[in-house]
Formats: structure tokens, C-alpha cells, sequence
């Protein structure tokens, strides 16, 4: 099953990408800026013309390249041309706490490396996992088997 992630979380971060990436190449760039517009030539506005562009093109291809595939056995986390898969049975603790309180499904797989995948629109990928991941430890468990990993 095919599962979209939201697109308004997707859109909040790239926006403050965005801004942020402007702000550094305008501020830094262009000295003109403290100029009045009626003075600049057409440099500055090409430069913001490509910024746009590319904006634009950021965006639509993060809105189309970030899904998940849910299966049986794992789930598929496709970024872009970047895909990867996580199986159930590697998942062993799922912080319920925090998934819950950042929209975003936190967990942990064997080796103690912690995983973040944003919530999709209606929080399936969240309860799939819950619902798949039968290795899970409780968090008094979790804590014993992996005292370097802090939750």
C-alpha cells in the first residue's frame, strides 16, 4: 500500500529551507539589496528568478518523491531516488511518547540507531507499525539492553 506523507509538514520544512537559503545567498551576495529596487539592474532580479525556480522545482519533487510503500513484512521509505527499508522484525522499541507528541513515528531498531518517519495525513503508517513490529521491548527493557542509547 501506497501511503503519502503530509504534505504540509513537507511544505513548513522546505519553506524554512527556503527562506533560510535566500536570506544567506541575498544577505551575502548582493550588496545592492540595501539600494533602492529602482536602482538595481537585472542581475539581482535574475538571481531571484532562478531562486524561485528552483524553489518551485524543490518543492514539487519532494511533494512527489517522499512516500512510503507498507508491506507485510517492512516498510519502504522512498526519498527521491533514495530508498529505504526498514523491517519489522528490526524495530524494538517504538517511542509512542514522542511519536505522538511530534507527529513524526520514532523508533529503534536492533543496533540502537533511532529512526524518525513523518506521520502521512491520517497516521496509517503509525498504526501499521504498531500493529507489525511484534520484536518490541518495553521501555524498562529497552533501557536495560541498550544503556548507551538515551530516550
Amino acid at each position: 500500500m501506497k501511503v503519502r506523507v503530509a504534505a504540509w509538514r513537507l511544505l513548513l520544512i522546505l519553506l524554512i529551507v527556503i527562506v533560510l537559503g535566500a536570506g544567506v545567498i541575498f544577505g551575502f551576495t548582493f550588496q545592492m539589496f540595501l539600494k533602492p529596487v529602482s536602482t538595481w539592474s537585472w542581475h539581482p532580479w535574475a538571481v531571484i528568478a532562478v531562486w524561485v525556480g528552483i524553489s518551485v522545482f524543490l518543492i514539487v519533487a519532494a511533494l512527489l518523491g517522499s512516500y512510503y510503500e507498507v508491506e507485510k513484512s517492512y516498510v519502504v521509505v522512498h526519498k527521491g531516488t533514495q530508498k529505504l527499508v526498514y523491517n519489522y522484525s528490526d524495530v524494538v522499541y517504538i517511542d509512542e511518547e514522542q511519536s505522538m507528541k511530534k507527529k513524526m513515528v520514532c523508533f529503534y531498531t536492533r543496533q540502537g540507531h533511532c529512526r524518525y518517519l513523518m506521520f502521512d495525513k491520517k497516521g496509517i503508517l503509525y498504526k501499521v507499525m504498531i500493529a507489525n513490529c511484534k520484536n518490541r521491548l518495553s521501555k524498562e527493557e529497552f533501557k536495560e539492553r541498550y544503556p548507551q542509547v538515551k530516550l
